[in-house]
């Protein structure tokens, strides 16, 4: 016997079989309500420790993770709610799913795009190709990656502003914060500066600074003449440093450049 027989079979005695039927219906749902809203709470709240108990290297993968059990989490206990109070207001639920899946293979066949974006959500999580935090350019604009779903990914553009971009759309991006990243800094000095001293001078402002800031010092390089712009050489530093600080790196090393050139007494050509 299940919970509504149960409860109808206690309270028939003061209410009467009809009113005794319809109350243990609706404490049957409440309950189970009750149950499915903790079930995910409890969801919830194992997701945000597996994000605060990862190290650095792996946060933006469980954070990824995390957001895409919540998202699934929600839908699934929804769906599983719906099925009880339909079950207890007396609906054929059986009946109902196997007429609810015809009617998906129909629906199917005209919501490919649909389909695409579940596919492609899910081979971008499973992938590692996105993460949570992620810096990421799409459909020619750029973003942080707050949250991927099934569907959609949610960005934050740098004004502030709230992007949601279906996953199909997603076939093609660049991702500035996966792995490493190469800070390139371009120097345009004129044909009196020499140019020896002047690529001395960028590998040692781009040694001093990794040393300070801990970068790959191996992967350290001043390049020589990579272009001429009329009476300017174009000089080139590169090297490995942490994604999330490329653009801070850049114009760190710029601002160097600048004073150890002024300290010899060097003028900067124009924009290279």
């Amino acid at each position: 016997m299940d919970l509504a027989g149960s409860l109808a079979g206690l309270l028939s005695p003061w209410l009467g079989p009809a009113a005794a039927a319809l109350v243990a219906r609706l404490i049957s749902v409440a309950i189970s309500v009750v149950v499915l809203v903790i079930l995910y709470r409890f969801a919830t709240r194992v997701a945000e420790r597996l994000v605060d108990a990862a190290d650095a290297g792996r946060a933006p993968r469980v954070r990824t993770i995390g957001s895409l059990l919540v998202n699934v989490t929600r839908w699934a206990l929804a769906f599983v709610v719906l099925v009880i109070v339909l079950r207890e207001l007396g609906v054929d639920v059986q009946a109902l799913l196997v007429s609810a899946g015809l009617v998906g293979v129909a629906v199917g066949f005209g919501a490919q795009t649909l389909v695409r974006d579940l596919l492609t959500g899910i081979f971008l999580l499973f992938e590692g190709l996105i993460s949570v935090g992620d810096v990421v350019e799409a459909g020619g604009r750029t973003g942080t990656v707050e949250s991927i779903g099934m569907r959609v990914t949610r960005f934050r553009m740098t004004d502030g502003s709230l992007r949601v971009l279906p996953n199909g759309q997603l076939g093609e991006f660049v991702n500035y914060t996966s792995g490493w990243a190469a800070a390139t800094v371009d120097i345009a000095v004129p044909r009196e500066v020499p140019i020896d001293r002047a690529l001395a001078t960028l590998e040692r402002v781009g040694a001093e600074w990794a040393r300070e800031r801990g970068a790959a010092l191996e992967t350290l390089r001043a390049q020589g003449i990579i272009k001429l712009t009329g009476s300017d050489a174009v000089l080139r530093l590169t090297m490995r440093v942490d994604p999330a600080r490329r653009f801070d790196a850049e114009s760190e090393l710029r601002r160097r450049i600048r004073e150890a050139f002024d300290r010899e007494h060097w003028a900067l050509g124009g924009a290279p």
